[in-house]
């Protein structure tokens, strides 16, 4: 539970400080799906979940930006692993997220941040989860609407497509 309020703490904070600086600065929006994938001693986990991302630009010149995310994630599909079914439940957190444009339709990007993911794991009519608060880093690459990224965090790889409204 103190993870969760950390997290949740955490995330307000800078989704406080991107809305401040939303008056000047470019807010975006992007939809997409994503592929989560870990291992669990020799066996590979691996299902898709939904994906949503609200970002502010809060420093921007002709060549590099300041960027500044909450993403949020569903599972929609569960794995099984050892004859138990695996599902990520959630998976939400914030993340800054420096960018260097190349020309008008790509830009080059890294992310680092604070996430929060939840895991069921259901079997024989009994279910646990657990949950975790970890730092993750990724790359990813913007060609003027999609977006696909590639993000590491605790153990568990998320690639992800996104596209920006």
């Amino acid at each position: 539970m103190r993870n969760l309020l950390k997290t949740t703490l955490l995330t307000s904070v800078l989704a406080a400080a991107a809305v401040s600086g939303a008056a000047q600065a470019e807010v975006y929006f992007e939809a997409g799906l994503m592929q989560v994938s870990t291992d669990i001693e020799s066996e590979n986990i691996s299902h898709f979940g939904a994906l949503g991302v609200v970002g502010t630009t809060l420093n921007a010149t002709d060549k590099f930006a300041h960027k500044v995310e909450a993403i949020a994630g569903l599972g929609l599909n569960s794995d099984k692993v050892y004859g138990v079914d695996v599902k990520m439940e959630s998976f939400f957190g914030a993340a800054y997220r420096p960018t260097i444009k190349l020309n008008d339709s790509v830009e080059l990007y890294g992310r680092v941040g604070y996430f929060h993911g939840r895991v069921k794991a259901s079997a024989n009519g009994y279910s646990d989860s657990d949950s975790s608060s970890e730092v993750g880093y990724g790359i990813g690459i913007d060609f003027k609407k999609v977006s696909l990224s590639y993000l590491y965090v605790d153990d568990t790889n998320f690639l992800m497509a996104t596209y920006r409204f």
